[in-house]
């Protein structure tokens, strides 16, 4: 009787611990969705003026463009007038690399398995694009102090094929600041003080003042989302079914598709831009236009951050965006 009991207590044991191998072997080989077809874009909302647009002024304000000073204007020319130009931000398509009329961008993209995406191998996808059309505009025009972004993503299974449902990632949103200044410098020796003394808010000699855009506070990644992966059987609905966390990463490319220039500014600059003594940003060039094509991947597992000075990085977390450029006094 012993020996039955005993018997029984191991063949009890047994199965048990075959049905937990068996249900960590089914998580283990659960097949994650390897492409996406994707559908992003991204559009202004809530703008700020520092005042009205000006005599002969006009201060557009649409999904896709930010634009100011004269109304007949062209902010896509430089007329060397500081009178007759106007200045822009507008969105753009990185896919069919124009800088006008917003989105969505369209394509698809590979799943990284693991955390570290390889663009050689499809892993990362193209998306929307922002432009600075930075012409000097008169100080008797109103001009643009800040805006927010909204940036969508939505994503459609392509592999394995019997993966139908599209999922929608985290939408970032955040809101950002913008300053215009005068070209000769308003700054006092090393960036202190708004004194209208001939320098530049990093304390160089003014005429020919940096345009920056600051980021405050911690970037961040890895906006998680998820998704039900079949198990082995490749059929959904089944017990081995497994809800799989994705993560969602923006990156931020120059026109070359390099990761964007951003570095920590001055403790003056990001004063300037109002967003303390430490933050991140860039820097862009007078009567000229400075493109930002956003990129995203998609991962299995969180993405390890680098410093941002090596590769350009903006997440949810944004909590301020500055920018800051030269005004024609």
């Amino acid at each position: 009787m012993k020996t039955a009991l005993r018997q029984a207590t191991i063949n009890s044991a047994l199965t048990a611990s075959a049905l937990v191998l068996a249900t960590l072997s089914n998580v283990a080989v659960a097949d994650p969705v390897t492409q996406w077809g994707y559908s992003t874009n991204s559009t202004f909302s809530n703008p700020t003026w520092d005042g009205p647009a000006g005599i002969g002024g006009q201060q557009t304000a649409t999904q896709y463009e930010l634009s100011w000073g004269y109304s007949a204007g062209n902010f896509q020319t430089d007329t060397g007038n500081a009178n007759t130009n106007r200045s822009a931000l507008t969105i753009g398509n990185a896919v069919t690399g124009t800088t006008t009329g917003g989105g969505p961008a369209t394509g698809t993209v590979n799943t990284t398995i693991g955390g570290t995406p390889n663009p050689l191998l499809g892993q990362i996808g193209t998306g929307i694009s922002i432009t600075h059309w930075n012409n000097p505009i008169s100080s008797s025009y109103g001009t643009l102090t800040g805006a927010r972004i909204t940036d969508t993503l939505t994503l459609n299974p392509l592999l394995p094929s019997y993966y139908t449902t599209s999922v929608s990632a985290p939408t970032l949103q955040f809101n950002f600041l913008f300053q215009e200044t005068a070209n000769a410098g308003a700054y006092g020796a090393g960036g202190f003080g708004n004194a209208g003394s001939g320098y530049c808010a990093d304390g160089s000699i003014g005429g020919n003042c940096a345009d920056l855009f600051g980021f405050s506070n911690t970037l961040t990644l890895n906006n998680a989302f998820s998704y039900i992966d079949s198990g082995a059987d490749g059929i959904l609905g089944n017990a081995d079914d497994f809800n799989r966390t994705y993560y969602a990463s923006v990156f931020v490319l120059d026109e070359s598709n390099q990761a964007f220039p951003l570095s920590q500014l001055t403790s003056k600059e990001c004063q300037a831009l109002g967003l303390g003594t430490s933050c991140y940003g860039f820097r862009t060039a007078e009567a000229a236009h400075t493109t930002a094509k956003f990129a995203f991947a998609i991962t299995t597992e969180p993405f390890s951050v680098p410093e941002p000075g090596s590769l350009a990085l903006l997440g949810t977390a944004l909590l301020g965006l500055g920018s800051l450029r030269r005004r024609k006094s």
